[in-house]
Formats: C-alpha cells, structure tokens, sequence
C-alpha cells in the first residue's frame, strides 16, 4: 500500500502547482488593490458596493492566505516531514476537538439563544434555493459515506470487491462532490452580488467559504489523482482515525498518504475547530427534542388575572416582570 502511495504522490509537480495558484492569487490581489484605490479615489461608494469592496478585497486575502499555507505545509511535507506529520496527525486533532469542545460548551453557556445559522432566505431565496439543494445533498452524501467508511470498514471493501460496484460508488461519490462545489460556489457569488446580502455579511464568512474551497477541491483532487479512495480510506485512514480517538494515533499512516490526502485531512480537523466561531454552530442546537417531546396546549381565552396568581404557573419565586 506504501508503494502504492509513493507512486501516486508527486510532491515537486504538486508544489509546482500550489505555486503557481498562489502567484495568480497574488497577481490577481494586486490588480484589485490598483482598482480599488482608483475607484476609492474617483468616486464616493454607497454603503453596499463599499462592503462589496472590502469583502471581496477580505476574501482574496484570505485566499492568498490560504494559498501561502498550503504552499508552506507542502514545502514543509517534502522537507521536514516528520516535524510535519508529527504535528499535523497527532497534535493538531487534538487541538482542533479541544477548541471544538471547548469553544462549543462557552459560547453555548454564555450565548445560547444567539446560536443560528442567521439565515438570509428572506433576503433572497432563488439563488439560495438552488445553492443550498446542490450544497447540502452534496456534502450530507460525502459526509455519511465517510462516516460509514469510518464505522464499518469491512462492509465497504467487501462491497468494493466487485469492479463495478466500486466504480458505482466512485463515480456517485465523485458526483456530489462537484454538486457540494457548484453549490458553494453559488453561495459566494450570491453573497458577493446581493447588496442586502453583503449588508450582513462577516468576515468569518469568508473565512468559512475559503476553508470549505480548499477542503472540497482537495477532496475532489484526491478522488482525481488517488483513485479508489473508498477503498483505502477504509483500510488505511480508519484505523488512524480511530487511533486518533482512542489517544493513540498512529501517525505513520497518515504520513504515508499523498500530500492532496494530508491537506484533505488538516483542512476537515481545522473545519471542526472554527465551528463554535462561525455559522456552523447551529446544527449543534438543532431542535431534535420535537420529535418526541409532547404536545403543545395553546388556550385561546383565558383570564390573565388567575393565570398570574396561579401557583401552578408561577411555582416558587413570582417573575419580576409580573
């Protein structure tokens, strides 16, 4: 299997690569910052379309930020790889799922009724309509089938026995991959092109559009240039991740994948952490205490004066605002 991933990985070309994205990103950046400085200087913007800048300034930042990471970790990955793996696959889960649990408990304590996923459909929902369908089946598809792969490794190499049912499985995975794109790439255009959506636009936003880029793109690479992913995902990646889960992580298989593998794996533990800082947090909180809990008893007439000096109501210390 080693020999097999030595063969795939071609670290020179997919530095070369990342390089050469980050010098586009960065070409692109200074082109902006001219236009921004001479429209800046020509015109008063409105409030909308100054936002519009800003954001779209932040975003490329960010991407170039990014750009510089990915570029540094495969530089770091070819060099110093040891240092490397030993941080990225046995430090780096557990600060991801310390700050994850961490970050979660307080800002639920603390905030609790302000975590929401502050939905804008009413702002606009056509495009949102489109970009959530495509997003949402996409990543709930890959997101289960990862979490099969991870609970019942043997049930998928036993399925990916037979050629075509892999190639079944690969080609659909494959599929809603490009589906959970189009619908980001949806989403950031929605956001970029919305004046009432950019209005309530933050720059963890960006940041979240960023990070979920790279890990579907290096997803979508992985599944491009590393074929049979299912496959090895369950024989190899399972038994470190749940190496990583029972505190133990065996860090030498994960030093064993390609680089597209390794930034895959980085990016999905670095998603885990900014969760209790971003929009994802709602999913946390969902209302799943409805599908059991009993039912609700709305009275429409009543007398307000007997409720208020009902003890049934009001049992123990009387509300202040009473």
């Amino acid at each position: 299997m080693k020999k097999i991933f030595e063969s795939m990985t071609q670290a020179e070309s997919l530095l070369g690569l990342a390089v050469g994205i980050l010098s586009v990103i960065l070409l692109l950046f200074v082109v902006y910052a001219f236009f921004l400085s001479g429209i800046l200087v020509k015109k008063r913007l409105d409030t909308a379309s100054h936002k519009r800048v800003l954001m779209v300034g932040y975003f490329i930042g960010f991407a170039v930020l990014s750009g510089l990471i990915i570029t540094g970790m495969a530089f770091g990955f070819q060099n110093s790889g040891t240092v490397f793996n030993t941080f990225f696959f046995t430090a780096f889960p557990y600060l991801c799922l310390g700050v994850f649990l961490i970050g979660s408990i307080y800002r639920y304590r603390q905030n609790g009724f302000q975590v929401s996923s502050l939905s804008s459909q009413f702002l606009e929902g056509k495009c949102l309509f489109w970009g959530s369908q495509l997003f949402h089946w996409g990543i709930l598809f890959l997101f289960f089938g990862h979490l099969v792969a991870f609970l019942f490794p043997r049930s998928v190499i036993l399925w990916n026995g037979e050629p075509v049912r892999l190639v079944i499985l690969e080609a659909t995975a494959f599929s809603f991959a490009l589906s959970a794109l189009a619908g980001l790439i949806l989403f950031i255009y929605r956001r970029f092109t919305t004046d009432r959506i950019m209005m309530v636009s933050s720059k963890m936003d960006l940041v979240v559009y960023v990070i979920l880029l790279v890990q579907i793109i290096s997803g979508i690479g992985v599944a491009y240039f590393d074929r049979w992913g299912s496959s090895w995902f369950a024989s190899s990646l399972t038994p470190y991740l749940w190496s990583v889960f029972a505190f133990s992580p065996k860090t030498e298989i994960a030093a064993n994948m390609p680089i597209l593998v390794k930034l895959h794996i980085a990016s999905a533990f670095f998603i885990v952490a900014i969760i209790p800082f971003t929009r994802f947090m709602h999913f946390l909180v969902a209302p799943l205490d409805y599908i059991w809990r009993s039912y609700q008893l709305v009275y429409w007439n009543y007398n307000n004066r007997m409720i208020r000096k009902s003890k049934n109501y009001f049992p123990g210390k009387k509300p202040a605002n009473n």
